[in-house]
């Protein structure tokens, strides 16, 4: 049969047959059985024993602990991430991770696109995006070291970067640029609270500690150089900058390293250390799909700017230019 004929007898479209026959997408199980029943053969036969079950993490680590997850079919495989505060997040979940495997709930449909960044911005489009189908953004909070390698690994269609003008990571993978927004990152404390580099570089006041390959932790690590450095910080660990926020928000911090816009959402004093600029990357091999477009469309659109300038903190003079 011709991937034509085959499209039309299986009800799918011709680019999703052709995307089966190169290995490029991984079938939904309704798209494999329509094909199977149509070749009178099994699933197996015709994708392999695999084919409906070739999971890879979105960041390169397995969870170490059961938890709900989300999932995207990238290429040639189903990219997974846990969701944050599990039992409040089923609503949103596609299936979950236990005992090494990930099993999805049999009406998952995991289409749509996975982007990886610590800006809380990327969160809120996926918000404004379909929940179900291709359009879908799965969002996944991870610093921008990180999100670049899933970019270059393809676990990922792309990734959210930030830094200093003039000095954003690079990636190994031919991408798409379009810029995204500038905006401060700093140290954010209750109001009335004082704080001081030396004595944070002491262990004075206890703060937020960041992943080091994070640009944010790289920019406090220049403005405390002269201090010896950020050995001496003592706090816990969190991934992103609204954690961050948060636990300074509820006490269990002094000070957390974060960006301007997750101070103003918990009301906090902000004091900047650097200016960064954030660039979205989209794989080449991946731009043409609904779902990029459709987040570059949020990217420009009014009502986006419209709650990213209630929160503030964000310079979207420049957003959805091309770099």
């Amino acid at each position: 049969m011709s991937q034509l004929e085959l499209a039309r007898a299986s009800k799918l479209s011709r680019p999703l047959v052709s995307a089966l026959e190169t290995g490029r997408h991984v079938p939904s199980v309704k798209a494999a059985l329509a094909v199977a029943e149509v070749l009178g053969t099994t699933v197996e036969e015709v994708f392999g024993t695999d084919a409906l079950n070739r999971f890879v993490p979105a960041l390169g680590d397995k969870p170490p602990a059961a938890v709900a997850v989300t999932a995207v079919r990238v290429g040639g495989a189903l990219t997974y991430h846990p969701l944050a505060e599990s039992g409040q997040s089923w609503g949103r979940a596609d299936g979950f991770f236990r005992d090494g495997r990930v099993t999805l709930f049999d009406d998952c449909d995991p289409a749509g696109v996975a982007l990886a960044g610590c800006d809380p911005a990327l969160g809120l489009v996926s918000l404004l995006l379909p929940h179900q189908g291709p359009l879908r953004l799965v969002s996944i909070p991870a610093p921008s070291g990180a999100s670049l390698r899933a970019l270059d690994e393809g676990r990922i269609h792309g990734a959210l970067v930030h830094g200093r003008p003039g000095h954003l990571k690079e990636g190994a993978r031919p991408v798409r640029r379009f810029n995204v927004a500038r905006w401060s990152v700093g140290l954010a404390c209750l109001p009335g609270t004082q704080i001081d580099l030396e004595q944070l570089a002491r262990g004075g006041l206890s703060a937020t500690r960041r992943d080091p390959e994070s640009e944010i932790f790289q920019a406090l690590e220049r403005a405390m150089g002269a201090l010896g450095g950020t050995a001496g910080i003592r706090g816990p660990a969190v991934a992103t900058h609204l954690d961050a926020a948060r636990r300074v928000s509820y006490g269990a911090v002094e000070v957390a390293l974060t960006m301007e816009a997750a101070a103003r959402a918990f009301n906090l004093e902000f004091v900047e250390l650097e200016e960064h600029v954030s660039q979205l990357r989209i794989d080449e091999e991946w731009a043409g799909l609904p779902g990029i477009q459709a987040v570059l469309d949020v990217l420009s659109s009014g009502s986006f700017h419209a709650r990213l300038k209630a929160v503030g903190g964000y310079d979207l003079s420049e957003t959805g230019q091309v770099s």
